[in-house]
């Protein structure tokens, strides 16, 4: 059978995922999560543990508050709590023991609020460097996401530089949510985009938000919708696979079910610690 050159699938044989990620865990998350359960869409809320509760001067052109400690497990139970240190803090310029603190308190607190280990991170003003990447990799994270805009639909070639496709304001937004939609499914693909909730009511624009995520929802068919975390596990699950020299066997070793297409078209799905034979037959 010789050299494989299968093409990783996401959940239900689809090429294409979308997703969403929301910083600070601001007071307006609550009716974004009402919006995104409405349609059924999935995002990753990114949070500082230390700023939980915080309530913002009323002299503010916007309310910034944030959601109070004991309310988040339950308010963002159907997405993703990921880390955005402890006090919003540029861990990229604070020195070794300060940014480990900042990461680890936020890490460690939000944990027990949510009730899992945190996989993501969202750098805070989107500062960070390769100092920056390892101690988030000593404090256990999988992938941080950045806020470089690349109008793409790649997937992160570095899970520790994730570049959303656009934020929620982009001019271009609708114009890139049809073209994702629209385009032929030849290679995995990723649609991604981020914010902040306080966003809406300073630019009095909730229908931007709804009207995306409405419109995905509308077109999801052979689209997975899923969390930052999710996403990077299932790469990652992908990644491990095992083959036997003539490629006619591949172990999954990870506890999640990997899904691919053979260069024959053939789609395989590649149960969670199982070996899986493959006949290959030309269409």
């Amino acid at each position: 059978m010789g050299k494989r050159f299968d093409i990783m699938l996401f959940p239900g044989g689809t090429s294409k995922v979308f997703t969403l990620s929301y910083d600070d865990g601001v007071t307006q998350d609550r009716r974004l999560v009402e919006i995104f359960n409405k349609y059924n869409v999935k995002c990753t809320f990114n949070l500082g543990y230390g700023t939980l509760g915080w309530k913002s001067d009323p002299k503010f052109p916007v309310n910034i508050s944030r959601v109070e400690a004991e309310e988040v497990r339950e308010l963002y139970k159907d997405h993703e709590v990921g880390g955005h240190a402890l006090y919003h803090s540029d861990v990229s310029s604070l020195g070794a023991p300060y940014s480990m603190y900042e990461i680890l308190e936020d890490k460690g607190g939000l944990e027990k609020l949510t009730g899992y280990p945190l996989v993501m991170f969202a750098y805070p003003f989107g500062l960070f460097n390769e100092e920056t990447k390892k101690y988030l990799k000593i404090a256990g994270y999988k992938g941080a996401r950045t806020i470089k805009s690349t109008h793409g639909f790649e997937l992160p070639k570095d899970p520790f530089e994730l570049d959303p496709t656009c934020h929620h304001n982009d001019e271009k937004l609708m114009e890139l949510a049809e073209k994702f939609v629209t385009m032929p499914s030849f290679k995995p693909s990723m649609f991604y985009v981020w914010g902040h909730g306080y966003e809406f009511d300073r630019n009095d624009n909730w229908n931007v938000i709804e009207n995306l995520v409405k419109y995905m929802s509308e077109n999801r068919q052979g689209i997975w919708f899923a969390t930052n975390g999710e996403i990077l596990d299932y790469i990652q699950a992908y990644q491990m696979l095992e083959y036997s020299v003539d490629g006619s066997m591949i172990r999954n070793p990870s506890a999640i079910d990997v899904e691919i297409m053979t260069a024959f078209g053939q789609k395989e799905i590649l149960k969670a610690g199982t070996v899986t034979e493959i006949g290959e037959t030309p269409l």
